[in-house]
């Protein structure tokens, strides 16, 4: 209770001295006025109250500071502070400021420097100049005539953080048991691999995958293997060497083994800046999809029952159509085929946009045919309406030429259409040539509520082979016939691939014809959101069309949503499905003890006029402090087997690595499944186990920290070495990481927790590092030469020179992460009289409050 009142009796000093000053502030301002300071204790605190004659709130010197200039964050600077003739401590606006802020002067009379080298920016006609020294900001406003201009979003190349050298292995492990009334037991495991090293701007990848199925060999496939960079010149570029996908701008994009030198726009801002397609389906159970494109597995997840959703496809290519494979707990498998490909961008004025591909056309279906080819590709924007672009592609007695226009058609949308003409010699040696038109088009009617995502027609002439389907149509024809593989809906070996392949044969490749596209969005208010997706692909023989489209409807209301939706599809040598489906979510948090636990309830009915009627309820909620473990109880019923069946499952999103488990149990089969998956980093440092790294992570280092959690890192601490990784990060823009405070307890102390302007180009590596104090907390009461230590004075360590205290009324001073037997030195200015030295005693451990103590201070040994 003694201290207590003691440090209240402090506060209310201060605060009353600083009440006093802060009202005089103003006039010391207006007019310099010369304060009596006889009525201190100490004639030595004189020295403490000039910054207050003069008005100074800092010594002169170089202080890191939050610029903005009109309104923008500009970011953390050095700014250096100089004391001018009237005695005012002000910012310096030297030449290097003016040039990395590339501020204009647009007349003689702006451009005032004085003999300190420092621009006086008050010069320039409605200039203002804020100094915030409590929270250090610096803001200014200048008028747009003399700044140049950036984009929203713009990020110095100087900034650019190419990160250190360092080694990354993602790993992703998956096993399966199988046990079906009735028939042998099965099982699957896989593991996907994700790894390369960082050496300078360099950074190489690779791709590789283990699977291991029932009845099979085990197999071992390398899918990719890419080294490429950045190239930080006038024009971004990017420099990519190994196993890459062409772009989609202007010919349909294909795998290739080779070099591509392309324009890169993720080093543009935000505002100049692309399109990965979203996966919409629906799951009868617990389901595993799997998603292919170009033969590769790209894309594995495990899904809950109802209408399915996924954003992150991380491998998928600019264009290439998807294979998206849904398999059901009880090994039935349902497929569509997503299209994908998106339309050329407009370039903007006077930009440009190219690439350069040479290398092996590569199918990544274990063909044996790689022909070697050439592409080019070329955009550039002559104005606000018109985009002219071209292409051409030589390859193996193959070769193709396109030009086109995309137009900007102002309320209309935009628009672009292109003509390509194709010669190519088939298989057989027969000669065709073709040509192939198509229309793309965008439009967002914002007044309506109404989205065109994507809306695209192709026509090609029976003789057009593009340069994919002109490379497959060589490496499928066998011995007289052409041969097509496709997988089975249904064996009793549901992830077995090899055992679900069937093959079929047939005299005639065939060609497509028309191709359409579409995506639309409606937003009906208060009423909900109508969606509509079309792809749709018709080929010279008409008995193979393929399409799959989807109509649906979804309302939020309070605590509720619901939706309906009607799904078709047909694959080119698989059966038509409908599926008919509804769905209500409630979200439980209006009941008091279970709001912490985020607990919802998912409940759907489908028809499928394959399986009949399917119904789930799901009850799911989120666990822990940091809502990092969650799990989720399944009831099932499908008509189409007359099967029941109830399924647990959780998962848990660690420091080291993310888990799950799940078990489903029915009348007829069994299923019990596991997975783990995380990352591994192996730095100068040493190695360090975390999640999965696979955009720009952040690499932290806290020594002393150990156990302090990442603000917005779920699940995400630093651990016994003083190490931790942040997964990814924002690649060509600023980043900002934050330590969280609350955890840090008495005995540790972080000067700055908040870390801003982190800027890793792609796929970097980048290390920060936190300066933790760990020590004591203490009280003390200085004395010198029979007096108080001048307020305001600094308490030194002088081994870092960094200060860990400041003296305040009556030579109080409480001074964080120091040590028992530690000299200190206390300074109220540079000269040698100006300065004292101290040797704290032995201090308690305690995990809480500070010791207190009185110490005289001598004069500092000279050495």
């Amino acid at each position: 209770m003694h201290s207590s009142r003691y440090i209240f009796t402090i506060i209310l000093k201060c605060s009353t001295l600083t009440l006093s000053l802060g009202q005089t502030w103003s006039f010391a301002h207006a007019e310099h006025i010369a304060f009596n300071t006889d009525f201190l204790k100490d004639k030595t605190d004189e020295i403490a109250i000039n910054a207050l004659n003069y008005g100074h709130t800092l010594e002169p010197g170089i202080y890191e500071f939050s610029l903005s200039i009109n309104q923008r964050y500009i970011g953390k600077r050095s700014i250096r502070f100089v004391e001018t003739q009237e005695h005012q401590v002000e910012p310096c606006f030297d030449q290097t400021f003016i040039d990395q802020n590339q501020i204009l002067f647009i007349n003689p009379e702006q451009q005032q420097i004085n003999a300190q080298g420092c621009y006086d920016l008050t010069a320039i006609a409605d200039a203002q100049i804020e100094t915030h020294i409590g929270q250090s900001q610096l803001a200014l406003t200048l008028p747009q005539v003399n700044l140049v201009q950036k984009p929203r979003g713009f990020v110095s190349p100087k900034e650019f953080n190419q990160g250190i050298h360092a080694i990354i292995l993602n790993y992703s492990a998956n096993t399966s048991y199988y046990h079906n009334r009735g028939e042998s037991n099965h099982y699957n495991n896989s593991l996907f691999l994700n790894g390369g090293f960082n050496f300078g701007p360099w950074r190489y990848r690779n791709n590789s995958s283990f699977t291991q199925y029932s009845g099979e060999k085990s197999r071992w496939q390398s899918s990719s293997n890419k080294l490429e960079r950045d190239l930080q010149t006038k024009i971004p570029t990017r420099l990519e060497i190994g196993d890459s996908f062409s772009s989609s701008d202007v010919f349909d994009s294909f795998n290739f083994r080779g070099v591509q030198f392309s324009s890169d726009s993720m080093q543009l801002p935000n505002s100049l800046q692309n399109y990965a397609p979203i996966i919409q389906g629906t799951a009868q159970s617990n389901a595993s999809v799997e998603i292919r494109q170009n033969g590769y597995l790209v894309y594995s997840t495990h899904v809950a029952p109802g209408h399915f959703t996924i954003r992150d496809l991380y491998a998928a290519n600019d264009s290439g159509d998807l294979e998206v494979s849904v398999i059901e707990s009880d090994g039935q498998i349902r497929k569509f085929i997503q299209p994908y490909s998106s339309v050329p961008n407009m370039v903007r004025p006077h930009q440009a946009k190219f690439q350069f591909t040479a290398g092996q056309y590569r199918s990544g279906n274990d063909q044996k045919y790689h022909p070697y080819f050439g592409q080019l590709s070329y955009a550039y924007g002559v104005n606000n309406y018109i985009t002219p672009y071209t292409g051409m592609i030589i390859g193996d007695d193959y070769y193709a030429g396109a030009a086109g226009l995309a137009f900007a058609l102002g309320y209309l949308g935009s628009l672009s259409t292109d003509l390509t003409y194709a010669h190519n010699k088939t298989s057989q040696g027969e000669s065709k040539d073709g040509v192939s038109i198509r229309f793309l088009y965008a439009k967002s009617l914002n007044s309506l509520g109404t989205n065109f995502r994507l809306v695209g027609y192709r026509y090609s002439s029976q003789d057009y082979y593009s340069f994919s389907d002109a490379m497959q149509e060589r490496a499928q024809w066998k011995d007289g016939l052409y041969e097509y593989s496709y997988q089975s809906d249904y064996l009793n070996h549901p992830s077995n691939a090899e055992q679900r392949r069937q093959y079929f044969y047939s005299p005639t490749y065939y060609n497509k014809r028309n191709q359409f596209s579409a995506s639309i969005n409606q937003e009906l208010g208060s009423f909900g959101q109508l969606y509509l997706t079309l792809a749709k692909t018709d080929f010279w023989q008409k008995e193979y069309n393929q399409e799959n489209w989807q109509i649906g409807y979804n309302k939020n209301f309070n605590r509720f949503s619901y939706g309906m939706f009607y799904q078709h599809s047909k694959s080119m040598l698989q059966n038509d499905e409908n599926i008919f489906g509804l769905n209500l979510s409630v979200n439980l948090d209006r009941i008091p003890a279970l709001r912490k636990y985020d607990l919802s309830s998912n409940n759907s009915y489908q028809h499928s006029d394959r399986l009949g009627d399917t119904f789930n309820s799901t009850l799911s909620g989120n666990f822990l402090e940091d809502k990092n473990l969650n799990a989720q109880i399944q009831v099932s019923h499908q008509e189409q087997n007359r099967s029941n069946q109830v399924a647990l499952s959780s998962s848990y999103r660690g420091t080291k690595l993310n888990s799950s488990l799940a078990y489903t149990y029915s009348d007829q089969y069994q299923q019990a499944s596991a997975s783990i998956d995380g990352g591994i980093l192996i730095h100068s440092g040493g190695l360090i186990l975390g999640q999965q790294m696979f955009g720009n992570p952040i690499l932290i280092e806290a020594k002393g920290a150990e156990g302090i959690r990442i603000e917005n890192q779920t699940g995400l601490k630093i651990d016994r070495t003083g190490y931790a990784v942040i997964s990814s990060s924002s690649a060509y823009n600023r980043n900002r990481v934050a330590l969280r405070v609350d955890d840090l307890g008495q005995n540790r102390n972080i000067d700055m927790p908040i870390i801003n302007d982190i800027v890793p180009t792609k796929n970097a590596v980048i290390k920060i590092k936190f300066d933790v104090k760990t020590g004591h907390s203490v009280l003390a009461k200085l004395n010198y030469q029979d007096r108080f230590i001048a307020t305001a004075s600094s308490i030194i360590d002088p081994i870092t020179q960094k200060s860990v205290g400041l003296v305040g009324l009556e030579g109080q001073a409480y001074l964080t992460g120091v040590q028992s037997n530690q000299t200190l030195i206390a300074k109220w200015g540079n000269e040698s009289f100006e300065q004292c030295q101290f040797t704290l005693p032995q201090l308690n451990d305690r995990e809480m409050g500070y010791d207190e103590i009185n110490i005289n201070c001598h004069a500092v040994e000279e050495h």
